[in-house]
């Protein structure tokens, strides 16, 4: 195991298991547990993967999953989903707005996020989405969702993969083939959605620029009001997550729904000849199974995943859309619409090139990086490189950081956030700065005051340190929506 913390020298590179050590980027005043140490060092002596895995800052154990958080992995041939989260392309996305923080005040915060909690309710008498709308959601991803609700076309184009996980000459039987219609009628229902737990939506304001030049050209400036939420692909995603592998992570009543249709949609799938193979890949309880990828189940457990990811990316611009109508219900029709400044997912598989080589990387609340170095020369970040998106939590500020040439060196990979970390180093400031915190029934549920950024600023520096992404601006928080549960 080698530590790389803000005093970092050059990463090795990943990409062969002659690496043989751990690469474990962290912070010197935020040591990495050492369970989570051990799960890695383990993982590294399975033989399952194809280089030796890399933690990130913010590395952590969260209840049941298989691997630890902030972690990335690549195999050679194989989909091992226990090492990524059961919730395809559950991601981050930021939004410009054309106001400021003097626009904000009390009673505008209160009725744009009145408007919202309606809109964003998890709570509904019907679907949004009928499922052969959601069949279309998850067969064309972002697009759908940007002709659905009358979204800027330019909007692709800050989106990772454009907003769609399918490669273009997909097969879409085989798709709707690997998702149980069953799924299709949940996708209806939750579409449209933040979620419950950690996700959220929260204003912010700039409040610092650390990086004038790209900030500029992101069309950023101090005192500009953003929005940055973080969704997945709701219940849709998170069945097939369990239905192509057995997941540790889940609730009796979870477990009973997943079975009613997990068992007789792999009893049915495919030929009967095969079932034995689908029971041992899916269905047994192994705790990280790898599939042959290039196997007829290898094939189908990618286009689920691709195809919840899809939802996901869909899902969070019917977010944007409706942070738009809460605006113009708030600041009338006139107000200019928010600007997607990026969305990217933060768990999920997929096929790249690590130096030279195909391999199959596996992130776990881990972001893919691409500085300008690897962005395709159409890209309106083509000569930045891409946003990183750092959330700390609702009580310290966050960071938007753009991409550097260090990733390569951590199979192309950043934190998707420091909220443990901001949370073990932040101070209570006991200045009267805090934060509105809204609910999906109780309107303004409290104030809640705010920490210092040690931990956040130690993630940051790290991250700088070694080149994997530098500050672009501090994000402070103003208000946010959080559900419960």
């Amino acid at each position: 195991m080698e530590m790389f913390n803000e005093r970092c020298r050059p990463l090795p590179r990943r990409c062969s298991m002659a690496d043989r050590v751990v690469a474990v980027v962290a912070h010197s005043d935020l040591p990495p547990d050492p369970q989570s140490l051990q799960m890695l060092e383990r993982l590294n002596r399975s033989g399952l993967l194809a280089c030796p895995p890399v933690a990130l800052p913010d590395l952590h154990i969260k209840p049941a999953l298989e691997t630890p958080s902030s972690t990335a992995t690549a195999t050679r041939d194989t989909l091992i989903l226990g090492l990524t989260s059961p919730s395809p392309n559950c991601g981050m996305s930021l939004a410009r707005m054309s106001l400021c923080a003097d626009d904000a005040d009390d009673a505008a915060l209160d009725a744009l996020f009145s408007e919202l909690a309606r809109r964003l309710s998890p709570e509904r008498r019907a679907p949004v989405l009928s499922p052969d709308q959601t069949a279309d959601v998850v067969l064309r991803g972002a697009e759908a969702a940007v002709e659905r609700y009358d979204l800027a076309s330019s909007t692709l184009d800050y989106m990772d993969q454009r907003g769609n996980a399918l490669p273009s000459d997909v097969d879409a039987q085989a798709v709707l083939r690997a998702v149980p219609r069953a799924l299709l009628e949940i996708g209806g229902w939750k579409f449209a959605q933040v979620g419950r737990g950690n996700h959220f939506l929260e204003l912010q304001v700039v409040d610092e620029i650390h990086d004038g030049t790209v900030a500029r050209a992101w069309g950023l400036a101090e005192g500009q009001l953003v929005v940055m939420y973080h969704a997945d692909s709701g219940l849709l995603g998170a069945f097939v997550g369990r239905l192509y592998a057995h997941r540790r992570k889940n609730t009796w009543r979870g477990r009973l729904y997943e079975w009613r249709i997990k068992l007789p949609f792999q009893l049915r799938v495919g030929p009967p000849s095969r079932i034995p193979q689908r029971i041992n890949y899916h269905i047994a309880p192994h705790r990280l199974m790898p599939i042959p990828a290039d196997s007829e189940e290898g094939r189908r457990t990618l286009l689920a995943l691709q195809a919840a990811g899809n939802y996901a990316y869909a899902n969070r611009l019917a977010v944007l859309a409706a942070l738009r109508d809460a605006m113009r219900s708030v600041w009338g029709n006139n107000i200019a619409p928010p600007a997607l400044l990026w969305d990217a997912p933060h768990n999920g598989i997929r096929r790249e090139i690590i130096d030279d080589r195909k391999l199959w990387v596996h992130r776990h609340n881990a972001v893919r990086v691409e500085p300008p170095s690897q962005t395709p020369p159409h890209s309106p970040f083509a000569q930045t490189g891409q946003p990183v998106l750092l959330p700390g939590t609702e009580r310290t500020s966050s960071y938007l950081c753009v991409a550097g040439d260090g990733a390569a060196n951590t199979l192309h990979s950043a934190d998707h956030g420091a909220g443990r970390s901001a949370l073990r180093l932040g101070r209570p400031l006991n200045n009267g700065a805090a934060t509105r915190l809204y609910t999906y029934r109780n309107a303004l549920t409290e104030m809640v005051p705010h920490l210092s950024d040690d931990g956040v600023d130690a993630v940051a520096q790290v991250l700088r340190a070694c080149d994997i992404a530098r500050p672009v601006a501090r994000l402070r928080p103003l208000s946010v929506l959080k559900g419960q549960g």
